[in-house]
């Protein structure tokens, strides 16, 4: 921004004066802790809304989420603080996902029986014998994957890889597997491989309570979190700036010292004690002034995302499927999953009807980005209609195209360097902690992004870097199960809040 621009600038000065940039449930989850803690604290949003990358929205009586958002957590603390802030607005809800693949159905994840009956007994033994051979080479010739193809084949043999997992990772990443880190599949399937399945089957540890099968939900949507934090957060004297996009962070090479941000009414300039960041880390690194040397500036160019467009369509039906969310492997439907809201909870939409949400990957600013949300809207209903044979156009009320930005962090070949380049280079700014799933460049749940909030809110708190919050989700076990022997830090006033089956009213 250049000097004029700055004429008319409100600066505010501080006190006890903590900046949070972004309102997702990083930086929402820093701000309610703070705020109890005594703190002034400001928290500037870019977009309209709070809640991020998990929003609700609500659309003439129909609420969505910007994609299938579940609550599980491996983490006691994490997960009693939550349901203590939501109390008996959290309900349990079954869960059923299934992958569409060649016009068939197999469970996700892979259970031994539908993928029989799938894909048929030859290939389910190819698949097993492919699977032996890749451990009988990995025991002669160990090699760590490199690449996200290795590490699919690694953990299912290549017919499996080639079935369930190629397509629709190229689909989601619009490159090829030989593109992406293998680091991706540690952040999405630890642990899990077909010895566990077969595991699985056969017997279940007593030590493991799976997430698998049921997940923990707010009746009214995901965003219902983001929603309850912010309110709080506001009742304990914190201020939101919704609309205001951090364009300059001033520092003078060992602490951040101001941030400006524009909004509608122009540039604002808060002068800060503290900042916690959970906007992308590429971003902010750009918005610094003294600017970044040279190859600082060329490492961050390097870190993308991928973009989604998410296509909700308001149906005059209702439980057209049986399941929570699909993944979609065909390359003729333009989707790469879809949620149906009814199956997550019947407070969402109005009785006898449902809303289908339908995420379209893509980069922000190419052809698809750029279609008009008229268009987005026809070719998702075209191809669903014509593929699934649910419903026809009589049956929709109406239709929503939400686009969201940096949905994912792309992890490329070589992402781990760059990104402790950059971490390293950052960790001069003493009063800086980076959060969140874009903040850190790692792929979270809402679960790790909370943690780390809370985790960066009680470091200022403390008065002292005493909480990792680098740490939280690099631990190398499966997401979707919890030792029961596992301990977590807590807090004094944690407290077990039981969760409530579904109403159907």
């Amino acid at each position: 921004m250049k000097p004029s621009h700055f004429s008319k600038m409100k600066v505010e000065r501080p006190s006890r004066q903590v900046l949070v940039l972004g309102a997702g449930l990083a930086g929402l989850a820093a701000g309610y802790e703070l705020v109890k803690g005594g703190f002034e604290v400001t928290i500037v949003e870019k977009n309209e809304a709070v809640g991020g990358l998990a929003r609700t929205i609500e659309k003439n009586g129909f609420r969505f989420d910007t994609g299938p958002h579940r609550w599980y957590t491996k983490n006691d603390m994490v997960n009693n603080w939550m349901l203590k802030l939501l109390g008996k607005e959290v309900i349990k809800v079954p869960r059923l996902t299934r992958i569409y693949f060649d016009r068939k159905f197999f469970n996700y994840p892979i259970k031994i029986k539908s993928t029989i009956l799938g894909m048929g007994l030859v290939k389910t033994i190819l698949a097993v014998l492919d699977y032996g051979l890749v451990r009988i080479q990995a025991f002669f010739h160990s090699r760590p994957p490199v690449t996200l193809e290795e590490g699919y084949v690694s953990k299912f043999g290549r017919t499996l890889y080639e079935m369930f997992f190629r397509r629709y990772s190229e689909k989601l990443w619009g490159t090829s597997c030989k593109n992406i880190s293998a680091d991706w599949i540690g952040q999405r399937t630890r642990g899990f491989n077909i010895s566990t399945i077969i595991k699985d089957i056969l017997f279940k540890p007593q030590n493991v309570v799976s997430f698998v099968d049921e997940f923990s939900y707010p009746e009214k949507g995901i965003g219902r979190i983001a929603e309850k934090l912010a309110a709080d957060f506001k009742k304990g004297g914190g201020k939101i700036l919704l609309s205001s996009e951090v364009v300059t962070v001033e520092h003078d090479q060992k602490r951040v010292t101001a941030v400006v941000v524009k909004r509608k009414t122009g540039a604002k300039k808060l002068v800060i004690q503290e900042v916690i960041s959970s906007i992308p880390i590429s971003d902010f690194i750009q918005s610094l002034n003294p600017v970044v040397p040279s190859e600082i500036a060329r490492t961050n160019h390097k870190l993308t995302y991928r973009d989604e467009l998410q296509v909700a369509i308001f149906i005059n039906k209702t439980h057209l499927t049986a399941d929570t969310w699909i993944y979609v492997h065909s390359l003729d439907l333009p989707y790469v999953r879809f949620m149906e809201m009814d199956n997550w909870s019947d407070k969402l939409s109005p009785e006898g009807t449902t809303t289908l949400v339908f995420e379209i990957a893509c980069n922000e600013g190419d052809q698809t980005w750029r279609q008009t949300d008229r268009q987005i809207v026809d070719l998702v209903v075209s191809a669903f209609i014509k593929e699934f044979n649910l419903i026809t156009e009589a049956d929709i009320l109406g239709s929503f195209v939400h686009r969201m930005p940096k949905e994912y962090p792309v992890y490329h070949l070589g992402y781990r360097k760059d990104l402790s380049l950059l971490k390293n280079y950052l960790s001069r700014l003493g009063n800086l902690q980076l959060v969140g799933r874009n903040g850190t460049f790692r792929y979270n749940n809402m679960d790790h992004s909370i943690e780390m909030g809370l985790y960066a809110a009680w470091n200022i708190i403390e008065g002292e870097r005493k909480f990792d919050v680098e740490s939280v989700n690099i631990e190398r076990e499966y997401l979707e199960e919890k030792k029961l022997f596992d301990k977590a830090p807590e807090l004094a006033e944690d407290v077990s809040v039981e969760e409530n089956e579904p109403s159907h009213e």
